[in-house]
């Protein structure tokens, strides 16, 4: 346990382009975590070039700390053999599903995030959360519910987001979760709207504690007050008002994902977390990047544009018909590619 060792073990996936936004989120866990005995930083990097591992190597040392960077290529080329689809034109965001194959057995509790996610305080308790049995923690996503039917979810059961998620590894080695996923992939289902993220769901469906807000706080709860979030968006299961005022006062990590079309890194955005990404930028060897405009197409351009002058309540509704649209369709074309060698 994290109270006799103090050791973090933190696993990050991510590719060449996103290194700056990457190292900015290590840079904040470094940095608000100094106090622990030991950290290691593992990192799943796809086509990630020399200088920036390097640039990253310099960073953790400064805080004496270590990273490892595992080699991709056996992964990726075992990927490809099951059809395991890409995102975006990368396997890096279901490498996080295979984790047991290349970490060592040695160790116990890991916890992963997204490239976009900002740590604003100390870890220590989050990595003492008790998983009363489960083998993975994550928080519930904010904008999933519309589309848990549609990938074989109940609509009263918990969905959730895959940017934070705490492992414990002795638990997905027993429970054999990367063979079950390699399985559900090549027999069941090969393509959703939300590729890992929905796997997860499903796969590990029963199995998952729900983890507090604060350990993985979304952009909407820092936009819209949650009284009126709750009464526009209708989740049939999700936090309660109190619980979400209470992660309001602690937030652990920031989860900084496309809002309106932008994340923080993005020239002239209105992502609610600019700020917190700015702080640890400005700290970070990324202190003199540049940010340019978000290259959104016409539709993201309108609902920036509406998000300015519609209030809020009006905009919500508006994003919520749009949103659930999307998810609709989305599901619609993953279901084209969709296996299913068993029947």
């Amino acid at each position: 346990m994290i109270g006799e060792t103090m050791q973090l073990n933190l696993f990050y996936q991510f590719n060449e382009k996103y290194v700056p936004y990457a190292g900015v989120s290590i840079y904040s866990a470094l940095w608000n975590n100094r106090h622990m005995e030991k950290i290691c930083v593992y990192v799943l990097g796809e086509n990630i070039n020399d200088d920036s591992r390097n640039r990253l190597r310099q960073m953790v040392s400064e805080f004496h700390r270590e990273i490892i960077f595992i080699n991709t290529e056996t992964l990726i080329t075992k990927m490809k053999s099951m059809d395991m689809p890409t995102y975006r034109g990368s396997y890096a965001a279901n490498m996080r599903l295979f984790l047991d194959e290349v970490l060592d057995t040695s160790i116990d509790r890991v916890l992963y995030l997204d490239a976009d996610t900002i740590v604003n305080r100390r870890l220590d308790e989050l990595l003492e959360t008790e998983l009363e049995g489960k083998t993975i923690g994550m928080a519930l996503e904010s904008l999933g519910v519309s589309h848990k039917k549609q990938i074989g979810l109940s609509i009263d059961e918990d969905y959730y987001n895959s940017g934070v998620i705490l492992f414990d590894m002795e638990q997905w080695r027993n429970h054999n979760y990367s063979q079950k996923i390699a399985e559900h992939v090549k027999y069941k289902r090969n393509n959703y709207p939300a590729p890992d993220q929905d796997l997860l769901n499903v796969v590990c469906r029963g199995d998952i504690k729900r983890l507090d807000a604060k350990y993985n706080f979304q952009p909407f709860h820092a936009v819209f007050n949650d009284k009126l979030f709750l009464k526009v968006m209708r989740p049939e299961v999700y936090y309660s008002k109190e619980q979400l005022a209470v992660s309001r006062e602690s937030i652990c990590i920031y989860h900084c994902f496309r809002f309106i079309g932008e994340f923080p890194w993005h020239k002239s955005n209105v992502h609610p977390y600019n700020s917190a990404f700015d702080f640890y930028l400005k700290k970070s060897p990324w202190k003199n990047y540049q940010k340019i405009e978000a290259d959104t197409g016409f539709i993201l351009k309108i609902e920036k544009a509406l998000f300015k002058v519609f209030p809020k309540v009006i905009f919500l509704y508006v994003f919520k018909l749009a949103h659930a649209l999307f998810l609709y369709q989305s599901n619609r074309d993953s279901l084209k590619n969709r296996v299913n060698k068993l029947m």
